[in-house]
């Protein structure tokens, strides 16, 4: 129910006649609403199930992302604007274009259309100092506004972007409106460019040919930005299977000319095209495939063995998502480190099996330091399949500039890393966090590794692959998935719910 949504009528109506207080009661009927699309009562059921004392701080915030989605396909502006301002820790969990896609359409919907249009606008609004030699000939600095349109453009594709598309009206007028404005004294390229694709797309049948070329002819200015406007054609639902395929070859053909321009973090925008990802695994999700070989060695029927975790079998989706040549699996050095020393620890590996009726000593006979050691390697070679072409891509990740962009983001968050540290320390008060700006609350070295590596590999562009994933469920990535995404470019997944998200 918390990872995919699945809602069973048999387990609500067991819960009415057993339990009805229970908050797994009100989770159960939130994820059945979900189910049936019954897009308000299941945001009001999540709500009420994130706000009992019974689930800690990141699943309430999990509970209340969930609400807060449903009420957008809802379209219940307001009451998603309350809940984002009354759970001012909800906005890690969510992009801040998901916050403004909210506010503007709130905003809109109560007939303050000017308003709208100017949260767009202060959205893209930057400064930045040039130096102009005055009349004295004297060189000064001085600090100029300007809006960043090409930012603003993209915004048009934003309500399509997701697996399950958002509501486009009124958010999608108001981002026509505020780029009118912006353009109203200079005409743009890209500009003609979306007024030649809308009206092309408007006739019956479309062009395929006019499609490509407008495509094309973007593409030169921005090539991802040409990319998408056949995304969009291939999304619109007004070609055959002919047609669609004709589309799908050209967007190939196209971004084989202008994929060295087209960076990683970019490519999450090119569904189509069902570039196969590259998954960074970290270590929790690497224990869970050590344990199930370990299970398998003491011949532990398999019943037996899905009882031995806490969560799902999600390195068995990775590693079978892989075998079908679906995604790319990788693991970092770091990651291997952290794998060896973990598996050197018998205690914690021992409490694993606690609950499984294996005599003590099979279990020792099985947990030896050479075998242990075997199973590892095989690990690192079922997860780690990529071979980085630059042996420093590690290396070179490991900064100072990546350093400060990871510490002032981190920063940023200080609010829930606080709130995760405590949760963190209750469960293992041996945390190893590091330290920013005096407060002793953010991940450890290691996970600040993975995500300055991630975010190099996003800057990239890596021949034939798409996104760049971490696959993890770690709270220090999955707390903040969405502003990793945002800002660096990389995806977070912890389940396959969530990989399949990622999938064409």
């Amino acid at each position: 129910m918390f990872n995919h949504d699945i809602g069973l009528e048999q387990l609500v109506t067991w819960y009415q006649q057993n339990d009805p207080l229970s908050p797994w009661h009100t989770l159960s009927r939130a994820a059945l609403f979900a189910q049936n699309n019954e897009e308000l009562n299941a945001a009001r059921e999540y709500r009420r199930a994130a706000e009992s004392e019974e689930y800690d701080y990141e699943h309430s915030m999990i509970l209340y992302r969930k609400s807060i989605i449903h009420l957008a396909h809802a379209e219940q502006w307001k009451e998603a604007v309350e809940l984002l301002d009354t759970k001012p820790a909800l906005r890690t969990a969510i992009t801040k274009r998901f916050q403004l896609y909210l506010k503007v359409s709130f905003t809109a919907s109560n007939q303050k259309t000017n308003q709208a249009t100017q949260l767009l606008k202060d959205f893209v609004r930057y400064s930045k100092e040039v130096e102009e030699e005055n009349l004295d000939g004297e060189i000064e600095t001085k600090t100029i506004t300007f809006f960043a349109e090409d930012e603003l453009e993209t915004l048009r594709n934003y309500p399509f972007e997701h697996s399950r598309e958002l509501p486009a009206d009124p958010f999608l007028g108001r981002v026509t409106a505020a780029l009118t404005a912006l353009q109203r004294n200079k005409r743009r390229n890209r500009h003609s460019f979306d007024n030649r694709f809308r009206n092309e797309m408007q006739q019956t049948p479309p062009t395929i040919m006019a499609i490509y070329d407008i495509a094309r002819d973007a593409a030169e200015k921005i090539p991802i930005e040409g990319l998408t406007y056949l995304e969009r054609a291939q999304n619109s639902g007004k070609f055959n299977p002919s047609e669609m395929k004709t589309l799908y070859d050209a967007e190939r053909a196209l971004f084989a000319t202008h994929k060295l321009q087209i960076p990683n973090s970019s490519r999450r925008y090119l569904k189509n095209l069902a570039l196969p990802p590259l998954v960074v695994v970290d270590t929790n999700i690497l224990v869970d495939a050590l344990v199930d070989k370990i299970a398998h060695n003491l011949e532990l029927a398999s019943e037996t063995s899905l009882d031995l975790f806490e969560h799902d079998n999600f390195h068995k989706v990775l590693k079978s998502r892989a075998d079908a040549g679906r995604i790319n699996l990788w693991l970092p050095s770091i990651v291997k480190h952290e794998l060896t020393e973990l598996s050197k620890r018998h205690g914690k590996l021992k409490a694993k099996f606690s609950s499984s009726l294996v005599k003590p000593e099979v279990l020792e006979s099985v947990l030896d330091d050479a075998k242990i050691a075997k199973l590892v390697d095989e690990i690192i070679s079922e997860y780690s399949r990529w071979k980085p072409l630059d042996i420093h891509t590690e290396r070179d990740a490991i900064d100072e500039q990546s350093d400060q962009e990871i510490s002032h983001f981190l920063a940023e968050f200080s609010e829930i890393y606080d709130e995760l540290t405590d949760m963190k320390l209750r469960r293992d008060p041996k945390q190893n966090r590091t330290e920013i700006n005096g407060k002793t609350i953010f991940p450890e070295p290691a996970d600040r590794e993975i995500m300055a590596i991630c975010r190099n590999l996003a800057s990239q562009s890596l021949e034939g692959l798409g996104s760049i994933l971490v696959a993890t469920r770690d709270g220090d990535f999955t707390l903040t998935a969405r502003a990793f995404e945002e800002r660096f470019g990389y995806g977070i997944i912890k389940n396959s719910k969530m990989l399949n998200s990622w999938l064409n």
